[in-house]
């Protein structure tokens, strides 16, 4: 039998398909319809287009039980019940928090049903978790939390007193608040990419990080400065965590 690691990659690579590939615009706008025949009908063979894939790749990776059929319907079924909902939540239309929450929990159920399936599940308790718990982890995790939030609740201060004030009309002071929204969202994922890059030892490819920040270019010249002095707090604040992070690695 293949080994039960590749069975959840295959599981993954079937949702994968499932939600990206074999998923049309008009399956999706049909699923958020307001009528209810229609949503319901949509997101039903959408669902049961999962619940296909899972159980060929659990029969075609493994002997023939009945218990796959019921992992499948149940993997088609959850993700029946996840997408209905997330389909007539208003707020959840184009919202990326929506989107990273449903895809979640499509895993998490995949997860369960492969655990349960093959017996994962014994081995977790609350030893194994005591002994998942070290230094290393909680250093790394850490330090990933410290580089989001704190560190740009830490920029916003540091930036503040040079916050750009020009404008005082709506519709600049709503063109201000978009691109610290956009700039904010960048030092996070720029952030992320050179904490990653250090913990691997990659100190060159964090130089192809910064040099893409050159390519921006403003009509007013003093945003240049406030976009270089925010990128310099940044990196400042995330290699003097990442150093110290290594440093605990290497103890």
């Amino acid at each position: 039998m293949i080994d039960h690691f590749v069975i959840l990659a295959l599981l993954i690579l079937a949702h994968v398909v499932g939600d990206f590939y074999l998923q049309t615009s008009r399956s999706i706008k049909s699923k958020s319809s307001q009528g209810a025949k229609t949503s319901i009908l949509a997101n039903l063979r959408h669902a049961a287009s999962h619940t296909l894939l899972a159980l060929i790749v659990l029969l075609f990776t493994s002997s023939f039980e009945f218990t796959l059929i019921w992992a499948s319907l149940v993997i088609g079924g959850t993700h029946f019940v996840i997408d209905l909902i997330k389909s007539h939540l208003p707020k959840c239309k184009g919202s990326l928090l929506c989107f990273n929450v449903d895809q979640l929990l499509h895993f998490i159920v995949i997860l369960s049903v492969w655990a349960y399936l093959f017996g994962y599940f014994a081995f977790i308790n609350v030893d194994t978790l005591r002994h998942a718990i070290t230094l290393e982890f909680v250093a790394i995790t850490l330090s990933y939390l410290l580089i989001l939030k704190p560190t740009s609740i830490v920029i916003q201060f540091v930036l503040k007193p040079w916050r750009l004030s020009n404008n005082t009309d709506s519709y600049s002071q709503g063109s201000e608040e978009s691109l610290d929204k956009a700039g904010s969202l960048i030092g996070i994922l720029e952030r992320f990419i050179i904490l990653t890059l250090i913990l691997m030892n990659q100190f060159t490819a964090i130089g192809f990080v910064i040099a893409a920040k050159s390519i921006l270019r403003f009509k007013d010249e003093s945003k240049h400065e406030y976009v270089l002095l925010g990128t310099v707090t940044s990196l400042s604040i995330v290699l003097l965590i990442g150093l110290i992070t290594q440093s605990i690695l290497a103890y």
